[in-house]
């Protein structure tokens, strides 16, 4: 994928879809420029993240009739695929991709092992390894805002620098009796929290950041 399509937003590419605007050379699609000066009404019935994940991995699939039950369609596809896949998560991640209305991180990084993808996601000072291919020539970064980019491995240096790493997006921290005080000092430090007060206050505080960061 070209570096012009993973900067155009997704509501641009819905847009240009919706519009019956045509693909080039059956993959490629050019940014256009929207002439009417009149405020154009989006349909954002989709799940968005799905969305942008389709734009990295199958981007044939996204026609002008695309909508919410084909969409669902492509859900029921993948959730097949995954019946042979061995992880601990698969009755939840299948049902969550077949039964919600909107993807999780989870879901998301069992599409990346599917799809041999190599994703991070990165908010509020904190980041995870979706999945990580060996080799892999392209690296995306996954946001809070399910933008979904392809990026440099400096920037995955950079947030392993500066940043607090999840090991595990299904649990995403301890109980309280793992910590030591300044451990959870420096994670709180890390992630940007200006903390005082006791080992519980510096807990409780942690936990409620990575959880509003984690979806």
């Amino acid at each position: 994928m070209s570096k012009l399509e993973n900067e155009t937003s997704l509501s641009q590419y819905y847009l240009h879809f919706a519009k019956g605007n045509k693909r080039e050379n059956g993959m490629s699609i050019r940014r256009f420029k929207n002439k009417n000066k009149n405020k154009t009404e989006l349909n954002n019935n989709y799940d968005k993240l799905f969305f942008n994940f389709l734009l990295i991995v199958r981007i044939e699939l996204l026609t002008p009739d695309y909508n919410k039950n084909t969409e669902l369609k492509f859900k029921y596809d993948f959730a097949h695929k995954m019946e042979n896949m061995k992880f601990k998560t698969k009755e939840n991640v299948i049902n969550n991709l077949c039964y919600d209305d909107n993807i999780n991180l989870k879901t998301l990084s069992a599409l990346c092992v599917l799809f041999s993808k190599t994703m991070i996601y990165s908010c509020n000072n904190i980041f995870a390894m979706l999945n990580q291919c060996d080799g892999a020539p392209l690296l995306y970064l996954v946001k809070k805002d399910l933008s979904i980019t392809c990026v440099k491995e400096d920037t995955l240096k950079a947030l392993k620098g500066s940043g607090f790493e999840i090991q595990n997006i299904d649990k995403p921290f301890y109980s309280i009796a793992y910590y030591k005080v300044n451990d959870l000092k420096t994670i709180c430090a890390q992630i940007g929290l200006n903390v005082d007060g006791t080992k519980k206050v510096f807990y409780e505080k942690m936990v409620q950041h990575v959880s509003n960061a984690i979806f």
